[in-house]
């Protein structure tokens, strides 16, 4: 995660564009609805209510929380945006083909095992991001990028792609 921070933080300082950093600013005021400066927990988990999503979890929120005092500085929530926005992350292949909305996972949580779904194909956004390459649009099938078949034998193998 120390990672991520600092490149939310590279990205942040290297804007160029005033009005992105406003509007870094105001996506965090509209986090931090008691106004104080931070963002809690319980702040966050209306946030996401507001997005649509039910989904909040508190080690998550913990692992955002680098000097661990219970909430979220404007570097922290920042940290969040790069999350959502930039960085590797695992995506659920079925919810990104089907739903509304994507559940998306951190390497660390992915890694170990820190979530609760109801399906159990993931893809990290570069090789989701592959297996769309070349498909037509609405073609939902990414067994490509799971899985190649060999004509020969009829059995599948795992491919993975490095980048």
């Amino acid at each position: 995660m120390d990672e991520l921070h600092r490149a939310a933080m590279a990205y942040y300082n290297n804007l160029h564009d005033r009005d992105l950093q406003n509007k870094a600013w105001n996506f965090f005021r509209s986090m931090d609805t008691d106004e104080n400066g931070r963002v809690s927990f319980h702040e966050l988990v209306e946030y996401f209510k507001q997005c649509g999503h039910n989904w909040a979890d508190y080690n998550f929120f913990n692992s955002l929380d680098r000097n661990q005092d219970g909430d979220l500085d404007f570097w922290e929530v920042l940290t969040f945006c790069g999350l959502c926005q930039m960085g590797l992350y695992f995506t659920c292949v079925a919810c990104f083909d089907s739903a509304s909305n994507t559940y998306d996972l951190c390497t660390d949580c992915y890694s170990k095992r820190r979530y609760r779904h109801h399906h159990i194909s993931f893809l990290d956004n570069y090789v989701l991001l592959r297996s769309k390459r070349g498909l037509p649009p609405g073609q939902p099938n990414l067994d490509q990028a799971l899985v190649q078949q060999n004509i020969a034998q009829s059995a599948p193998q795992i491919s993975f792609y490095v980048f």
